[in-house]
């Protein structure tokens, strides 16, 4: 062996089988994961030359850990491939943003495969692709104007009576004024709903292989809203350590939460929580 070690991120495990034969043939040492959370541990606790990662795997894909991955590239060497056989399902703009070293479809020829992965473990710079070829953007077609001017709405014309006897006018009581509907001023105003306060409150989630820092924006009894740079699958579960909130909360220790909604928002993230 080279020395060099290549993590396979796959939740099938005939694909890790695969490409575990693909790297011990190049003489790589091949390390396999079949989560995101995994590779994030191991990566934690090893020296990684190259991640084989899988796009679109449950709970926790290949976007999010990829953008872990690309903190810890401040400061350690790692190369990244995506590896998916589900091209039409994959978010492009994503791909753009995360800028994986290259990306192979699982249908691959398995020499290509392996001058591709030979070329990124030796240091070699790889490029990824577009999924699909660039296309110019069609030229919008001008709004036509409305030749035809609203309508313009006439004064009523005046109605003309035949002269006749004039007929009498019945004069309305003084009480009938009373009867009138009271207006919103003589109603008596309702107290206005306070204001939901706002927080920011340092937090940490510990049970990931990386140090998370959030700001919780919001805390009830059933839940808590925070702001992340990352995303977070609905559904994922979340250790928050925050003494505050939990003095506030009367909830000793730390917070587990289940994530049910995330909403991106900038370059930020607002992610709603329930308590587990």
């Amino acid at each position: 062996m080279s020395g060099k070690s290549v993590l396979i991120v796959d939740d099938a495990v005939e694909t890790r089988l695969f490409l575990k034969g693909i790297i011990k043939s190049l003489g790589y040492t091949p390390i396999d994961a079949k989560s995101g959370i995994d590779a994030l541990k191991i990566l934690g606790d090893q020296k990684i030359d190259l991640v084989i990662l899988d796009v679109l795997m449950p709970n926790f894909d290949g976007y999010q850990t990829l953008e872990f991955i690309n903190q810890l590239k401040k400061t350690q060497s790692i190369k990244v491939i995506f590896f998916s056989g589900k091209k039409g399902e994959l978010d492009q703009t994503k791909i753009d943003e995360l800028k994986p070293d290259d990306f192979i479809h699982k249908t691959v020829d398995i020499q290509v495969l392996k001058t591709k992965i030979k070329k990124l473990v030796v240091g070699g710079e790889g490029q990824i692709p577009p999924l699909t070829p660039p296309q110019a953007s069609p030229a919008q077609a001008p709004i036509p104007a409305k030749h035809a001017a609203a309508p313009i709405a006439q004064p009523p014309k005046a109605v003309v009576n035949t002269p006749g006897p004039a007929k009498p006018v019945a004069v309305q009581p003084a009480t009938a004024a009373a009867k009138a509907t009271p207006t919103a001023a003589t109603k008596p105003a309702q107290p206005a709903a306070p204001a939901a306060a706002k927080l920011d409150l340092s937090a940490t989630i510990t049970n990931m292989p990386i140090v998370l820092d959030i700001k919780i924006t919001q805390l009830t009894s059933s839940g808590i809203v925070f702001h992340s740079k990352f995303q977070f699958k609905e559904g994922a579960q979340l250790s928050i350590n925050c003494p505050q909130a939990s003095a506030t909360l009367k909830k000793p220790g730390e917070l587990l939460t289940k994530v049910q909604k995330c909403i991106q928002e900038g370059e930020n993230y607002i992610v709603n929580t329930g308590f587990a």
